[in-house]
This record gives structure tokens, sequence and C-alpha cells, in this order.
């Protein structure tokens, strides 16, 4: 059984969002500059293009396969006696699961978007349940929350 997934968990981003995200990476930048500290620039500079490439550029979709004594997400393979449980997302807005959310024994989530059917997710949930125990939520530290509210 497989089910499709983006590689990470992917946010839908508006124009408004990028918009923002350029303005401050270019405050940083001028605050640099004015303050004489070209190194800083050159690291904020390199690390905004670097992110807003990847976030632009990266939409891979990989699989994640059950087998009978493991859990595979692409190349990566999570024996099941590794992973703790694992979680449906369900996004409010366009009223349907969007992630799922894969934690590790040690207490790591790995969050993937869901690109496959509904029909499909609800047989891989069923026989991933055989295997691994599936909650209905988890608690985010503090930084999780933040990082998703921006949608970094």
């Amino acid at each position: 059984m497989e089910l499709k997934v983006y590689d990470w968990e992917k946010f839908d981003r508006s124009k408004n969002w990028f918009l923002i995200f350029s303005l401050v990476i270019l405050l940083v930048v001028v605050l640099s500059i004015l303050s004489s500290n070209i190194v800083w620039w050159i690291f904020v500079f390199i690390v905004a293009w670097g992110y807003i490439f990847y976030i632009t550029k990266i939409n891979n979709i990989i699989k994640m396969i059950i087998w009978p004594e493991a859990l595979q997400i692409w190349k990566i393979v999570f024996p099941y006696k590794n992973l703790s449980w694992f979680v449906l997302e369900y996004h409010t807005e366009k009223k349907k699961i969007q992630n799922i959310v894969i934690i590790d024994d040690k207490k790591v989530p790995r969050i993937y978007t869901i690109k496959d059917t509904e029909k499909n997710l609800e047989n891989f949930v069923n026989e991933l349940n055989w295997y691994v125990p599936m909650l209905e939520n988890y608690e985010q530290t503090t930084m999780d929350k933040f990082i998703r509210k921006l949608k970094l």
C-alpha cells in the first residue's frame, strides 16, 4: 500500500506573503549596509535567496509505502518499533485532510502534505493503523506553531 505525498509540508503562500518576506529581508540588508556589516548582508542575501528558491522550486512528490516490517518514506525506511504514532491534520478552510504527521520514538514530527485521493488516503490510514497507532492530535512546540503560522 502506498500514498503520494509532498516531501515536506507544503504551504499555500500568497503574493503578499512573498512581498512581506522580501521587504523584511530588504530591511535587514539595508540596516546591515547602514551599520557597515557587509558579512551579515551577504549572509542574509544568500539565505534569503536559497530559501525563496527552495520554496518555489522544490515540490517533489514522493511515496510512503507500508511494508510488513517498516514504513518507507521516499528512500528512508522506518521500522515500526521506531515510530510512536501518526496524526492526520485537517485543513478547515479546504475542508479536507491536508497533512499526515509521522512521529518517531524521539518525538520528532515529520509532516507531509498529502497529494493523493481521499479513497487511497483512507485505505493507507486503515492499513498503517495496524502497525502504528493513530492519535487525534499531538502537542506542537511553541516554535513549531510559530513557524507554521508564518508558513516557513
